[in-house]
């Protein structure tokens, strides 16, 4: 974690300038160099660079997902089409199949009653001497119904048995290919469209599972380009608070030595030790974490919206001390604090100019590894930003109990 070490002022009890301040960033004891903020720029750059390429493959395999969720859509209405002609088909099959049962059973009576007919033309053909002629010719029955011709006796006796006889075997002919060819036609339409609906349905799968894996990068490469732009933001703000802590404990020791401190620069004449207790700065962190999401709005202090001294004033009156609603007051309500040795609860400052306090324009809660709770500015709510994230820290505080 990055640690800062800061004095604000002089070290009241004893009247020295403060020691300069000493960084640790991944075990080096030194300031951030410029080298390590180019070097992180660079990473930054290259996150970018693979996020957005991920982003153009992510886009790319949506797209196609998409055409593919439209075409099978497409080809299950056609199989719901299909499914439902089918179903028709089997329905007049089953049609088809009683007329055939009906025409079969009409033209079979109609053979009966055509033999009948034949039987009758036999038996009233001329008595005995015709009987006895038909069957004394040489071909028998058949010779002699030959002779006198078929077409003649049902013309004498039933034409429109025999007409019904041709009609009903035509009629049985054609209800059995037709519901035959039918009903083969819709099922295997019906087998093809399930099986285009099943394919695509598997192509859909498989880009969903495409795109999905793809989202799944994109976002790892977010957080990796974050994480890179987090470090690199670090950096940056632990540089420029170690080059203005350095400059600030430099101007106070000369002004020390010089004898000419004034009111505006010189550090408040609290005892080392005479801030609130470790238990008061819990209760004033915990107190402040149950505002986040509350708006910001400008001289505010609750319930509902806070600003940033607003809501620093009602999280320690939680823990029994009062301060005054004003950042610049605030500065001066307690003994300042390294920032190596800070507790929960204990107020951060920043400035525009890190060598004037007379600049300081927001203060933050403090609530523990290297984060705090604070009320940033009009349009944003209470949130928990990095102690380094505003830029222009100056020191910190801890309210005197």
């Amino acid at each position: 974690m990055l640690r800062l070490v800061i004095a604000c002022g002089l070290v009241a009890a004893l009247g020295l300038p403060a020691a300069l301040p000493r960084w640790r960033l991944d075990g080096n004891p030194n300031p951030p160099s410029q080298a390590q903020i180019n070097a992180a720029e660079n990473r930054v750059r290259q996150q970018q660079a693979a996020l957005g390429a991920q982003q153009g493959r992510l886009s790319t395999a949506a797209a196609q997902l998409a055409k593919l969720q439209v075409q099978a859509e497409v080809l299950t209405e056609r199989y719901d089409e299909v499914q439902v002609d089918e179903q028709r088909a089997a329905a007049a099959y089953r049609v088809t199949e009683a007329r055939l049962k009906y025409a079969q059973q009409a033209e079979n009576a109609t053979q009966r009653r055509l033999a009948g007919l034949a039987a009758e033309e036999f038996e009233s053909a001329g008595g005995f001497d015709s009987m006895t002629a038909m069957l004394g010719d040489a071909d028998g029955p058949q010779g002699y119904l030959n002779e006198v011709g078929l077409g003649q006796v049902l013309a004498q006796n039933g034409t429109d048995t025999l007409a019904d006889s041709q009609a009903n075997d035509v009629v049985a002919r054609v209800f059995r290919t037709q519901a035959h060819d039918l009903l083969v036609a819709e099922q295997a339409d019906l087998r093809a469209a399930s099986e285009l609906k099943l394919a695509i349905q598997a192509a859909v799968a498989r880009q969903l599972a495409f795109v999905q894996a793809a989202k799944t990068e994109r976002n790892k490469l977010a957080g990796q380009l974050a994480t890179a732009q987090a470090h690199e933001t670090a950096l940056e703000a632990a540089r420029a608070a170690a080059l203005a802590a350095q400059a600030a404990a430099a101007a106070a020791s000369a002004a020390a030595a010089a004898g000419s401190v004034d009111g505006s620069g010189q550090a408040p004449s609290w005892a080392w030790g005479s801030g609130a207790s470790v238990t008061q700065g819990d209760i004033a962190a915990n107190w402040a974490l149950t505002q986040l999401g509350k708006p910001y709005q400008w001289g505010a202090a609750g319930p509902d919206s806070y600003d940033c001294s607003g809501l620093t004033m009602e999280a320690w009156a939680h823990a029994g001390v009062q301060l005054l609603h004003y950042t610049g007051y605030q500065w001066e309500e307690g003994p300042h604090v390294p920032l190596n040795e800070l507790q929960r609860g204990d107020l951060l400052f920043y400035a525009t100019d890190t060598s004037d306090p007379a600049t300081i324009h927001h203060v933050g809660i403090y609530i523990g590894d290297g984060m705090m709770v604070d009320a940033p500015y009009t349009g944003a709510f209470v949130r928990i930003d990095s102690i380094y994230q505003p830029g222009g820290l100056i020191g910190a505080v801890r309210p005197a109990g």
